[in-house]
């Protein structure tokens, strides 16, 4: 009995366990490309990162599969110019579903006024891990949603 005592003593004075490295993010370098993408007017590179079912949700309604999201980013590239950075807050991966939810900054340049405007929002980015034609998993876009407006 003495042997419990002590041991239950020594364990309740252990220090803590250390606490488990930070989960690297595998949608980091993701959200960089769709950036880039978009300001250099890659529409093809940057609908290859959505499923073909996939939604983009805004103030402005729903988009709902590829050939709607091709001509939405295509009146977008043809009005806009975009700098856009993301702010990731949460990234959690379930199985063959993930999501990465955070905060964007966007200045878009109207390309007849010359007018720029400052944006700001929040984001949700939903994943489905699927194998690409060459066997290789990877994640691709099934939902996306941005909330926000301009910085006055």
């Amino acid at each position: 009995m003495r042997f419990l005592l002590l041991l239950f003593l020594a364990l309740q004075a252990a220090p803590p366990a250390p606490a488990p490295a930070a989960q690297h993010d595998p949608f980091a370098a993701l959200r960089v490309q769709w950036a880039k993408d978009l300001h250099a007017k890659h529409i093809d590179d940057s609908l290859a990162q959505y499923a073909s079912d996939a939604d983009f949700i805004s103030d402005a309604g729903r988009t709902h599969g590829m050939p709607a999201l091709r001509q939405l980013f295509t009146t977008i590239t043809a009005t806009f110019d975009s700098d856009l950075t993301f702010t990731s807050q949460r990234v959690e991966i379930s199985s063959e579903l993930a999501y990465d939810s955070g905060t964007y900054k966007e200045t878009l340049l109207n390309r007849a006024t010359g007018k720029a405007q400052n944006m700001t929002g929040d984001y949700l980015t939903i994943y489905r891990r699927t194998k690409a034609a060459n066997g290789n998993a990877v994640w691709l876009i099934v939902e996306q949603i941005w909330t926000g407006g301009e910085v006055k």
